[in-house]
């Protein structure tokens, strides 16, 4: 019999079945004569894969699972990351196996028990203000792990995020370019490592641009449509000087904001400037459009699957640490003329 390169997923293409299926009928497991399992054996015997090759798996301890972590399904990161990241292992041969945890015990819960299932390796979204845990640093000698965001929770796994410093440069060199001056900022729970990074670079950065803003400006709260709402009607609603600018800490918060704007009759973009965060589905179903920073989900799942890769950490091995920028999709809600630009309207030559 030729030898075989085929892997337990060529046969599950071919036959149409998951991998598990296949696992089955090839170890005899599955005990129905049923046309499945027939298709299996069909697919099996055309790339010439056989009980060896599953056999050799357990030989090498491996067990082609990848597990992931995540603390909520819901959110932009988590949500991008399970779209992305599970067809991304599928491609390799092996299967995404994931666990949910909102807290660090819950966490740790989920995480043992992927640990016995003897997953090859470990992504972990851990909650905010997780405190680090001593228990993976031993648990990285065993497989690799890798955190994506949030703040270190162990000294020996690599880390994967999102560049908040450069998210809020990318936003305020944008809404300076279409002509912005004052700038509020709705910005998530400041007790989280991101939020407070973000926060610290607004505040520095705003003097280098000519761009100001005023401590009523600032408001710090859940990523709700209500909330954005509620913030936006009490900012325009009340007398004096307002921001010709919103920066919000997700696409919900934004999407608040301009229906508050709405009920107000203030214009957008005419008069006010509003970005989102995340690049979520309400970006585009909001009115008008959203302007909006996409994650670089991408970038992170590629890196991710690099550094799982080179397998547990070893006695000399240093953990990565890599932080990639947002890309701003802009949209109806800062498409104001820029200074300088093509859009800039042409004065008529016959007035004046």
């Amino acid at each position: 019999m030729p030898i075989s390169n085929a892997s337990i997923t060529d046969v599950a293409a071919m036959a149409g079945v998951s991998t598990a299926t296949v696992s089955r009928v090839i170890n005899g497991q599955r005990t129905q004569d049923d046309s499945i399992a027939r298709r299996v054996l069909k697919a099996a015997d055309a790339l010439h894969y056989s009980a060896n090759n599953a056999a050799s798996t357990l030989r090498s301890n491996v067990t082609h699972l990848l597990g992931l972590i995540l603390p909520n399904p819901h959110q932009a990161l988590a949500a991008g990351l399970l779209c992305e990241l599970e067809p991304a292992v599928e491609s390799t041969g092996c299967q995404l196996v994931v666990g949910i945890g909102s807290d660090e015990q819950t966490q740790r819960d989920r995480i043992a028990a992927m640990a016995a299932r003897k997953v090859d390796g470990l992504v972990i979204v851990p909650p905010d203000n997780a405190q680090p845990d001593h228990e993976l640093d031993a648990l990285a000698k065993l497989l690799p792990i890798v955190q994506i965001s949030g703040p270190v929770i162990s000294s020996r796994i690599n880390w994967i995020g999102i560049d908040q410093s450069a998210a809020v440069q990318i936003t305020l060199d944008h809404l300076s370019a279409h002509n912005a001056s004052a700038v509020a900022f709705f910005g998530n729970d400041v007790d989280s490592d991101d939020a407070a990074e973000r926060y610290t670079t607004f505040q520095t950065s705003m003097s280098m641009r000519n761009m100001d803003s005023e401590p009523a400006w600032s408001t710090f709260g859940s990523n709700t449509v209500k909330r954005g709402y509620d913030d936006a009607m009490a900012l325009f609603a009340a007398p004096g000087r307002h921001p010709d600018s919103i920066i919000c800490s997700s696409d919900a918060v934004a999407a608040g904001a301009l229906l508050a704007l709405h009920e107000l009759t203030v214009r957008v973009p005419e008069e006010v400037c509003v970005i989102g965060a995340g690049d979520t589905p309400t970006a585009q179903a909001v009115h008008p459009t959203l302007s909006s920073l996409r994650l670089p989900i991408a970038s992170i799942v590629k890196e991710t699957l690099r550094l799982l890769h080179k397998g547990p950490a070893g006695k000399r091995w240093l953990p990565s640490h890599t932080a990639f920028p947002p890309q701003l999709i802009e949209r109806e809600s800062t498409a104001t003329p820029r200074f300088g630009s093509s859009d800039m309207e042409v004065p008529d030559a016959d007035l004046g």
